[in-house]
């Protein structure tokens, strides 16, 4: 199950780098357009927006599996493998508890969008479910990442790697 996590959350963060440079030379061509010819791309605006929500979220699971999240160890750093642990331990039930909450509303808020056809104004009416759903799916493989790195630290206790470094294939 973690190998298969750890390769979805690899296609994501892949997916997310390639959504970056088409944002980047979608934003170029459109303000090239709106100076060089006077017309720019209709929704652009709209486009990056819709756009950027996905390319947050969809690396979550990624950057947990790397142990990359911003993390404060003013206090850990002078405990002992077992407090570290604990620590550990403590901050991904917090991490599911509250991943969870933000799983179960972007499920409802996406499905919402997707059953009322809910579309960002503009001329090209651009469906609202697919922006919110990345949140879902994002935040999801995240609340599993997080499971599976709590069950990988009751199985395999502490030990004398780094606090957040994440259970290893």
């Amino acid at each position: 199950m973690n190998k298969v996590v750890n390769w979805i959350s690899d296609a994501f963060a892949f997916l997310s780098m390639a959504m970056l440079i088409f944002m980047m030379l979608f934003i170029t061509v459109s303000v090239c357009g709106r100076y060089f010819i006077g017309v720019s791309i209709p929704d652009d605006i709209i486009i990056m927006q819709a756009l950027l929500v996905v390319m947050v979220f969809l690396p979550f699971a990624y950057v947990q599996r790397r142990g990359e999240h911003l993390s404060v160890t003013i206090l850990t750093d002078n405990l002992g493998l077992k407090g570290k642990h604990i620590c550990k331990i403590i901050g991904l039930v917090v991490g599911i508890f509250f991943m969870s909450i933000i799983t179960l509303a972007s499920f409802g808020d996406a499905q919402t969008a997707y059953v009322d056809g809910a579309i960002f104004e503009g001329p090209l009416e651009i469906k609202e479910w697919p922006s919110r759903g990345s949140v879902f799916v994002g935040s999801g493989l995240l609340l599993v990442k997080l499971i599976l790195d709590l069950l990988g630290a009751f199985l395999n206790g502490p030990s004398e790697a780094a606090p957040f470094v994440p259970l290893e294939e």
